[in-house]
């Protein structure tokens, strides 16, 4: 049973707007919390512009073996590494891929939004079902969000992205498998994975999602702003699977949210891995 009380009981102590998507992918069973209200996405962006880098990939349209040069407008601050290193550093296309998922790099963000294009992102979201995720913006141009074109999405856009993409069946399995084992390796846990006992993404046999008993692996994808914590993410039991995504802005204060999906990430993990035990 999914546990909706304590939900409702960490939520009590926080100030502003939440969104959640929760779902069992064993039972089917969902919980959700305004799922349809729209959100500034953050970085859960960079999930979808990942799979339309794939898609295009595929499509032959460059390999991601091809070095990218990075122009200089897309030399911007806030999170990533890229901009802490050397300017003259060769990378690949799929570099690129990793560090913005891992390390929700917005340089490199910015470069793979030129290489596909802002329509090609929004079509790819639009064809999985995805309604009100947008991309109109890069990362860190302020001008833009201030003049109103953000980029938007909602916890049911971003349960139905995990969940599909945990059956496989995100343009085909194998995209779909690339984006999970990369989102494995996530280096930015202190929300939904931080007081769980997940699996560090080196350990044997992750990518079969095979989990010793009483632990979980964890392939999620942050988001952050001034007062908006955001953590979606497809959670691996030994004989369960399920996603959840939390949404929070407009907050009080950014730590009572970074804590309240940590402690909503621990109470559902606490319900499923009991009954996964059972």
């Amino acid at each position: 049973m999914l546990p909706t009380k304590e939900i409702f009981n960490i939520l009590s102590r926080i100030e502003g707007r939440v969104g959640i998507y929760l779902e069992d992918l064993k039972s089917g069973e969902t919980f959700t919390i305004n799922p349809t209200l729209v959100f500034p996405s953050a970085s859960t962006i960079k999930i979808p512009i990942c799979i339309t880098v794939l898609v295009h990939a595929e499509a032959g349209y460059f390999s991601l073996n091809n070095i990218i040069d990075i122009a200089p407008s897309n030399r911007v601050g806030g999170t990533g590494v890229l901009k802490e290193l050397d300017s003259n550093l060769k990378l690949t296309i799929k570099d690129l891929t990793i560090l913005m998922l891992i390390l929700s790099d917005n340089i490199a963000t910015n470069q793979l939004i030129d290489l596909v294009g802002i329509d090609s992102v929004n079509t790819f979201c639009k064809s999985l079902g995805m309604n009100n995720t947008i991309l109109q913006r890069k990362m860190m141009d302020l001008e833009a969000a201030r003049a109103g074109r953000d980029n938007f999405t909602t916890a049911c856009d971003m349960g139905l992205l995990l969940k599909l993409l945990a059956q496989g069946r995100v343009i085909n399995s194998t995209i779909s498998a690339t984006v999970i084992n990369t989102m494995k390796r996530q280096q930015l846990r202190n929300k939904l994975p931080a007081l769980l006992p997940a699996i560090p993404a080196y350990a044997p046999t992750p990518d079969k999602n095979e989990v010793a008993p009483g632990a979980v692996i964890v392939a999620n994808k942050t988001g952050d702003l001034f007062h908006l914590q955001h953590d979606v993410g497809i959670f691996y039991l030994p004989n369960r699977v399920y996603v959840l995504a939390i949404l929070m802005n407009e907050l009080s204060s950014d730590l009572d949210g970074i804590d309240a999906i940590s402690e909503i990430s621990l109470a559902v993990y606490s319900a499923l891995s009991n009954e996964s035990n059972s």
